[in-house]
């Protein structure tokens, strides 16, 4: 009887390992679409992590055409992103192609125009073009959207101050310091347009009292004529 018994325990055992190999699935067999799909979605991303972590890198300890290297990679398989279009326009602004970097800065904004940072690179590289009118109307959009922006600040700042608008670059420089972004530069520049003010402000005296002085003179012709 013990012998039957293990025999049948020997015989179910077997019937199980049987059944077992015939429900496992041939690793031969061919994959289904949806777990193809599913690698192919997960390789994309692990593409787009690993370029991202590149772009970082390069912008950290690379250079600025390692920058535009990989993220015109990205952006080719992520067009939209908004990160990536100002990191390479930002890159792009380095290596001096300004309208390469205006183009990004134009996409950038159409895609989110609530958001800072296109405005005040596209403003701050408009302003190394010398176009200091269309800077300060992009710079002011960032201001108005984040008034603590110091590097906007101070940009408009430089823009007012070659368009000799000084008391509006004072002002800029003024607050610039107060939100506690100063440096050595920025007290030299608050030096310079306070310069420029004094020297305006001498130059309007002077050219005042120039013209009183001519005033007074044609009345002491005019009064000496009527006693002849």
């Amino acid at each position: 009887m013990k012998l039957i018994g293990v025999k049948k325990v020997l015989s179910v055992s077997k019937f199980w390992k049987k059944s077992s190999a015939e429900v496992r699935p041939d690793p031969q067999q061919p994959r289904s679409a949806t777990a193809d799909h599913r690698s192919s979605k997960k390789l994309l991303l692990h593409n787009l992590k690993l370029t991202k972590f590149k772009i970082n890198y390069a912008k950290d300890f690379g250079t600025e055409k390692q920058v535009v290297h990989y993220c015109t990679k990205y952006l080719a398989d992520f067009p939209t992103s908004y990160s990536t279009l100002c990191n390479r326009a930002e890159a792009y602004c380095k290596l001096k192609k300004y309208n390469k970097a205006i183009n990004d800065l134009n996409d950038a904004i159409q895609l989110k125009p609530q958001k800072t940072t296109a405005w005040y690179l596209r403003g701050a590289i408009k302003g190394l073009k010398e176009s200091y009118t269309e800077a300060i109307y992009d710079l002011s959009k960032a201001i108005i959207m984040d008034s603590n922006n110091c590097f906007a600040l101070n940009c408009r700042a430089y823009c007012y101050y070659m368009l000799k608008e000084y008391e509006e670059a004072l002002c800029d420089i003024k607050m610039v310091i107060i939100l506690g972004c100063g440096n050595e530069s920025t007290y030299i520049a608050k030096e310079n347009i306070m310069r420029k003010l004094k020297n305006l402000d001498n130059s309007t005296q002077g050219d005042l009292e120039g013209t009183m002085g001519a005033s007074s003179s044609v009345n002491d012709i005019k009064g000496k004529r009527q006693a002849v």
